[in-house]
């Protein structure tokens, strides 16, 4: 049986992929950053990892993210620059290090500013694309794992949300891509 780590899981579109992924019948290791594993620490990075592995994951699923405030370069702290890379993009890079051995599936949960620029969204874009290009470097250097990318716009994960895609549609269509076996999937829903 496939088991499944999903970052992020406590809130928001990672909660309705754990929903999804238990209600098809995987065995879910469920991250919880603000109850067992802070991201912006190695350390939890690595006991994660450990945790997953003995659990036997073979898919991981990089969803867990600090979401872009939309506020310029010059606004930021040390400290939030510094964690908004660890979570966006080191962590998800040591968790895939770590786990590489007996991952057959990558789902990477990108955003659509990883293929476009957008201000006032530096640093969020620079961790994003950053993701992207170590995900399409993986894609050629380990084919035994399949690697999907998704980049979506704004997903509807609370009633109050605007503009934004429905989050079952989402969460199907990441689903569906993932059984395909696709590499990208585009979620633009401005269209």
């Amino acid at each position: 049986m496939n088991k499944v780590l999903v970052t992020g899981a406590n809130s928001g579109l990672g909660k309705h992929l754990v929903s999804k992924f238990k209600n098809e019948g995987y065995e879910v290791f469920e991250h919880n950053g603000s109850k067992h594993y802070d991201l912006t620490k190695q350390n939890d990075v690595q006991r994660l990892a450990h945790e997953a592995k003995d659990f036997g994951v073979n898919v991981l699923i990089n969803n867990a993210a600090i979401v872009c405030p939309s506020k310029e370069l010059s606004l930021y702290s040390d400290n939030e620059i510094n964690n908004m890379i660890e979570v966006n993009l080191t962590s998800p890079i040591l968790l895939t290090f770590y786990l590489l051995n007996q991952l057959t599936d990558i789902i990477n949960i990108n955003s659509m500013v990883g293929l476009e620029v957008k201000t006032p969204r530096t640093l969020y874009s620079a961790t994003k694309w950053g993701l992207r290009g170590f995900a399409q470097s993986l894609k050629e250097e380990n084919k035994n794992i399949n690697v999907l990318d998704v980049y979506p716009t704004n997903i509807k994960t609370t009633p109050d949300r605007q503009n934004a895609m429905d989050v079952s549609f989402v969460v199907d269509s990441i689903y569906t891509s993932f059984i395909n076996k696709e590499q990208t999937l585009i979620l633009d829903g401005r269209k």
